[in-house]
Order: structure tokens, then C-alpha cells, then sequence
């Protein structure tokens, strides 16, 4: 048994994964152990963590997906308490500290997570402070007052094993919008606290663990919507804001359409977007493309 697992998902990952490995092993609390889930990586990576020998425990799986990834890791988890770092962040040495002393001083907290700093793909500050520099906007902006919350990056938090547990970890099926549909679903369980102090570096790069894009993310968009939907029934001013997340999900959805030529598609996208929300000028404009031959719109 030891007091914190921290799970790292990788795939991939070699440029920056020893840096990340590291700034765990270079915490001030030590009673921790460290389970890193390869999804099925070809590049040097496995080759890497070997390197560390029994000082990480290793588990590998055929490419599942970060969220798969991540709830692998949790099952082999001996912590009482679960932190995750992704392959290209680090932690601050006194970041697994302060986050274990607030869950055990209140009982009450489900989850505690931390202020954060970005930085580029070289490890140069980019700006001090961003989670509390952000948090307001994010708080008052749909998604912040649909949730509840701000975005809470995965490296920044720290939650209890049986509570993680208790919600089912996180949806393996989304490629996009896991962490907000996490973090949604503990805040339906009870309070977060963050810790003012930065603890742990974001790495801003184009070459994270799952960077999919295109029809994934819009799919796993709706699907997280649709979710938020049944997690909210019966919260008339939930549901009101899920609603115009979704007539914005398909307009955009029914302009990923236009742009490859699929205008059926597209039309009833668009249409969708207009049932749910018939206020949006945007998306007459863009059903106007779907339309309308592209040499009219020149």
C-alpha cells in the first residue's frame, strides 16, 4: 500500500516523457508509486521507461485511447488517492505535498487540483499562474456554468481512488471533452479546492497523446452534451445552456460537412442546430452554403 498512485498515459511519447517521469521522482513526498500504461506505443518509449526498472511499475495495452489508458492505470492503483501526469507535463516538487495535506485534512474535498503554468514544446515559460489568470472567464462561459467549474487539466489534480471509482473513472469512449466530463460528474459528488500555488508546467505543443481532431472531437462533443443532458435532468437552467451547446455542436458540425462536400449531411446538421436554438444567425448563414451551389457563394 502507499498513499498516492500517479498514473501516466503514454503514447508516443519519448521527447518529453522522461522530463515528466522525473519531476515525480523529484517530489518532496515520497510514500507514492508510479504506474505507467503504454497504449500501444512505436516509437522509443517503452524502451525508456525499461530504464527506470522497478522503480515504475509498466502495464502495456493495444492503443485504446488516453481515457482507456488512464483508467488502466487506476485499476492497478494501490494509493488511496490517484494523481495523473501526462507524458508531456511536469510536476513542481512540492505539487503531491500540498495536494495530499488538503485531502487529508478535509474529508469532505473529492477532488483537489492545483494552479499551473504554460510553457512551450522547449520547456520556455510562456505564462506564470495561467489556471488562476484563466478561472474567472472560464467559470462565467458556458461550459464554466454548465459545469460548475473551470477546465481542470488532468496533471493538476488529485482525486480520491474510491471516489473515482464510485463515478466509473473516465467515459473511454470520448476523444475530446473526457476531463470536462469528469470533472462534472465529481462535482456532482462534492467540493473541489484548488491550491493557489503553481504545481506542475501545461506543455503547449501540437503533438499531444490523442490529438485526433476532425469528426472524433465533434462526435465526442455531442456525445459529452447528450451525457450532460441525462446528468442534469430535471435542472431546468442546466438544460437551457445544454441545449444552445448542442445548436452550436451541430452548426459547426454541419460546417465540417460543407467544407468536405457532404451537403445532405450537412443540411440536417444544421437544421438540428436551428430546432435547438432558431436564434443564431450564424447557422442560417451556413445552412445558406450548405444550399446554395458553391459557384453562387464566390
Amino acid at each position: 500500500m502507499c498513499k498516492v498512485t500517479v498514473v501516466i498515459p503514454v503514447y508516443n511519447g519519448g521527447r518529453y516523457l522522461r522530463e515528466s517521469v522525473d519531476s515525480v521522482m523529484a517530489q518532496t513526498f515520497h510514500d507514492y508509486e508510479i504506474v505507467c500504461v503504454d497504449d500501444g506505443s512505436t516509437d522509443d518509449s517503452p524502451v525508456l521507461l525499461q530504464e527506470y526498472g522497478q522503480r515504475i511499475r509498466v502495464v502495456r495495452q493495444e492503443n485504446s485511447g488516453q481515457s482507456a489508458a488512464r483508467n488502466a492505470g487506476v485499476k492497478l492503483a494501490r494509493g488511496e488517492y490517484i494523481a495523473f501526469l501526462d507524458q508531456d507535463d511536469a510536476w513542481y516538487p512540492s505539487k503531491v505535498q500540498s495536494q495530499v495535506a488538503v485531502l487529508d485534512a478535509q474529508p469532505d474535498v473529492v477532488l483537489v487540483h492545483c494552479n499551473f503554468d504554460r510553457i512551450d514544446e522547449r520547456g520556455r515559460m510562456l505564462e506564470r499562474g495561467a489556471g488562476m489568470i484563466e478561472r474567472t472567464s472560464a467559470l462565467a462561459s458556458s461550459m464554466g456554468q454548465l459545469i460548475g467549474e473551470a477546465l481542470i487539466f488532468p496533471s493538476a489534480m488529485m482525486i480520491r481512488k474510491e471516489g473515482y471509482e464510485r463515478i466509473g473513472g473516465f467515459h473511454h469512449a470520448l476523444q475530446g471533452f473526457e476531463d470536462f466530463d469528469l470533472i462534472a460528474r465529481l462535482k456532482a459528488q462534492g467540493r473541489f479546492v484548488m491550491v493557489d500555488e503553481p504545481g506542475m508546467a501545461y506543455r503547449m505543443h501540437g503533438k499531444g497523446f490523442t490529438r485526433t481532431g476532425g469528426i472524433h472531437v465533434i462526435r465526442s462533443r455531442e456525445t459529452f452534451l447528450r451525457r450532460m443532458q441525462t446528468l442534469y435532468r430535471g435542472q431546468r437552467s442546466k438544460q437551457a445552456i445544454v441545449k444552445h451547446m448542442l445548436a452550436d455542436c451541430y452548426s459547426d458540425w454541419g460546417m465540417h460537412d460543407v467544407r468536405i462536400g457532404n451537403r445532405q449531411e450537412a443540411r440536417a446538421k444544421l437544421l438540428q442546430s436551428i430546432r435547438c436554438n432558431p436564434f443564431k444567425f450564424r447557422t442560417y448563414t451556413r445552412l445558406l452554403r450548405a444550399i446554395l451551389p458553391s459557384s453562387r457563394l464566390r
